[in-house]
């Protein structure tokens, strides 16, 4: 008996990576093409990106599946792929796909209080895009130098989804992001691949640390 349901887990697991691989490379074709209308976008190459965002959504469904975070977890995930793309290539992000996130996070987080009632808070997820977008422009203004202005704009978008957890996730989020970033500078530098004047592509470490608290929460306190 319970062979036979490990044998059913296990077979429900492989169907949904399968669909999830599939599902995300679609969705990267479609991203891919997005990025190369927009004006200040890339043109991306065949494959890269279909790539990742199949692996990213096998990932986000096999993390999130049958609870209320997937939806969020999914849009982190695709948001990520489409401006980790455009930042690792150009060193920007455009406010075309930033700005637009406020508003796409909001309301996935709005959705996802009504479709699962407690699951999250809404205001708890206004109130800290607020406190760590503020405190991101903040240092913007005092030393422009460390960090971009692309990077100011998406951090509220980021932080709705993991501060709709819980306050540990949205400080969590920021700190793995310059933990990640801080670990490739140095390995850049010890490698000589980068030196003390090099420019980092910090976007891609924020969309990753959001990504990783919202697929972990877990890692994060309650609250």
């Amino acid at each position: 008996m319970l062979g036979d349901r490990l044998d059913a887990w296990t077979a429900s697991w492989w169907v949904l990576v399968v669909v999830g691989l599939l599902t995300g490379a679609g969705v990267g074709v479609g991203i891919r093409s997005v990025l190369a209308r927009l004006r200040r976008g890339a043109v991306l190459r065949p494959g890269g990106v279909e790539i990742a965002c199949a692996v990213v959504t096998a990932a986000s469904l096999a993390a999130g599946w049958g609870t209320a975070r997937l939806v969020i977890l999914l849009w982190a995930g695709w948001l990520g792929v489409a401006l980790a793309a455009v930042d690792l290539r150009h060193h920007r992000l455009p406010d075309a796909l930033t700005l637009p996130a406020w508003g796409v996070s909001a309301a996935l987080v709005v959705g996802t209080s009504l479709w699962s009632p407690g699951s999250g808070s809404v205001p708890r997820a206004v109130l800290a895009a607020a406190l760590v977008g503020g405190l991101f422009w903040l240092v913007w203004r005092i030393a422009p130098a460390a960090m971009g202005r692309g990077d100011v704009k998406l951090v509220p978008a980021l932080v709705l989804l993991t501060g709709y957890l819980s306050w540990g996730a949205a400080v969590l989020g920021v700190v793995l992001a310059f933990v990640t970033g801080s670990v490739v500078s140095l390995l850049g530098l010890l490698s000589r691949r980068m030196t003390m004047r090099s420019a980092l592509a910090f976007g891609p470490h924020l969309l990753a640390g959001c990504w990783l608290v919202l697929a972990v929460p877990g890692w994060s306190a309650g609250g």
